[in-house]
Protein backbone atom coordinates (compact mmCIF):
# COMPACT_ATOMS: atom_id res chain seq x y z
CA UNK A 1 0.00 0.00 0.00
CA UNK A 2 1.37 3.31 -1.00
CA UNK A 3 1.94 6.14 2.24
CA UNK A 4 -0.70 8.25 0.57
CA UNK A 5 -3.75 5.56 1.34
CA UNK A 6 -2.80 4.26 4.72
CA UNK A 7 -2.63 7.03 7.04
CA UNK A 8 -0.71 5.43 10.08
CA UNK A 9 2.53 5.32 7.51
CA UNK A 10 2.54 8.55 6.57
CA UNK A 11 2.23 10.00 9.90
CA UNK A 12 5.12 8.04 11.02
CA UNK A 13 6.93 8.74 7.88
CA UNK A 14 6.06 12.56 8.92
CA UNK A 15 7.35 11.88 12.41
CA UNK A 16 10.44 10.06 11.56
CA UNK A 17 11.16 13.18 9.29
CA UNK A 18 10.75 15.76 11.50
CA UNK A 19 13.06 13.34 14.72
CA UNK A 20 16.11 13.46 12.02
CA UNK A 21 15.46 17.50 11.44
CA UNK A 22 15.65 17.63 15.18
CA UNK A 23 19.25 15.62 15.42
CA UNK A 24 20.47 17.70 12.63
CA UNK A 25 20.67 20.00 15.26
CA UNK A 26 22.93 18.05 17.53
CA UNK A 27 26.01 18.09 15.42
CA UNK A 28 29.32 17.93 16.90
CA UNK A 29 29.93 21.58 14.66
CA UNK A 30 26.78 22.67 16.62
CA UNK A 31 28.02 22.22 19.98
CA UNK A 32 29.68 25.11 22.25
CA UNK A 33 28.64 27.64 20.00
CA UNK A 34 27.85 31.13 21.33
CA UNK A 35 23.88 31.33 21.41
CA UNK A 36 23.95 34.62 23.54
CA UNK A 37 25.39 37.79 22.34
CA UNK A 38 26.61 41.11 23.61
CA UNK A 39 25.86 44.02 21.72
CA UNK A 40 28.87 45.55 20.52
CA UNK A 41 31.43 42.80 22.47
CA UNK A 42 33.07 40.37 20.19
CA UNK A 43 32.30 36.98 22.17
CA UNK A 44 34.44 34.75 19.56
CA UNK A 45 38.23 33.08 20.15
CA UNK A 46 40.84 35.96 19.60
CA UNK A 47 42.36 36.31 16.46
CA UNK A 48 46.13 35.33 15.81
CA UNK A 49 48.65 37.85 15.51
CA UNK A 50 49.68 38.67 11.51
CA UNK A 51 53.31 37.61 10.66
CA UNK A 52 55.69 40.49 10.16
CA UNK A 53 55.59 38.93 6.19
CA UNK A 54 51.92 39.18 6.75
CA UNK A 55 51.62 42.58 7.38
CA UNK A 56 54.30 43.42 5.45
CA UNK A 57 52.20 42.13 2.13
CA UNK A 58 49.51 44.05 3.40
CA UNK A 59 51.29 47.08 3.44
CA UNK A 60 52.45 46.96 -0.23
CA UNK A 61 48.96 46.16 -1.02
CA UNK A 62 47.16 48.95 0.53
CA UNK A 63 50.15 50.99 -1.35
CA UNK A 64 48.85 49.47 -4.78
CA UNK A 65 45.30 50.62 -4.37
CA UNK A 66 46.35 54.29 -3.07
CA UNK A 67 48.40 54.22 -6.35
CA UNK A 68 51.77 55.27 -4.35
Amino acid sequence: MPLSQNPRRLIVACLAGIGLLILQGCQESEQDRILSFEKGTYLGEPDEPLSPAQQEALRYRAKITQGN
